[in-house]
């Protein structure tokens, strides 16, 4: 068996804080996550870093962070070395960093990503059901809004990893069979949607997004490809990242 995590992370470098754990981080059992309780902790202490009371606003925050980790790794791994890091909660060991957010997870088991990717989508899916389900609770947040919002998360880190393998296209496919394997899974998640931006005769493909993170309720600006912007200004500011 090659080294899965170190082969990835020297191809997507930013990888290595999501699999490794730094100084002042904690590590726990991942499967701690899937408890109400602990993801009410996760809310109550987003609130007080945003300075927001909102439940719904500092669950989505969290999430928008954590959903990115939580299936950052098993896609970026797939599409480096043809195994996903196993995202199945009993199986893993996860981290916070100093700022309580989700830092990462490890796990010793592996999984083949076939071409239609159906093993990792159902056991991701599994995963994510039950994260989203005790964030729901803690937070009030739409479990629909919650599952949007990983459909932008894979999008997002299977274009990382494309770009380490020379291509975003085939970040942006690896998404597309993923998450239409989630969604024969069960899960109730948005296709995920691309749009290619062109600038000085280069082209490069972002995700449009389904989701927002709600940082503009946080008396933060809304994000470059934040959804509910107008879609010039957000082309615009796109165009800015193609080089």
């Amino acid at each position: 068996m090659i080294d899965v995590y170190g082969v990835t992370v020297h191809w997507v470098p930013m990888l290595s804080e999501q699999v490794w754990p730094g100084p002042g981080m904690t590590t726990f059992p991942a499967e701690h996550m899937a408890d109400t309780e602990w993801m009410a902790a996760r809310v109550a202490d987003t609130g007080r870093r945003w300075r927001s009371t909102d439940r719904r606003v500092n669950g989505t925050l969290w999430w928008y962070s954590a959903s990115s980790t939580v299936t950052g790794i098993p896609v970026a791994t797939a599409l480096v070395t043809g195994f996903a890091a196993n995202p199945r909660l009993t199986d893993a060991k996860a981290f916070l960093r100093s700022d309580g957010y989700l830092g990462g997870l490890t796990t010793a088991s592996f999984i083949p990503a076939d071409e239609d990717l159906s093993q990792l989508a159902d056991v991701l899916t599994s995963t994510l059901t039950d994260l989203i389900a005790a964030l729901s609770e803690a937070s009030g947040v739409r479990p629909r809004a919650l599952w949007a919002i990983v459909t932008d998360s894979v999008a997002n880190r299977a274009l990382d990893a494309g770009d380490a393998c020379g291509d975003r296209a085939i970040g942006s496919d690896f998404a597309h069979r993923l998450v239409d394997g989630m969604r024969r899974a069960g899960a109730p998640m948005p296709q995920p949607r691309f749009v290619d931006v062109e600038r000085d005769g280069r082209t490069k493909c972002f995700t449009q997004r389904a989701s927002c993170c709600l940082i503009y309720e946080a008396r933060e600006n809304k994000c470059v490809s934040c959804p509910k912007r107008l879609p010039s200004e957000r082309i615009a500011d796109l165009r800015k990242l193609v080089f």
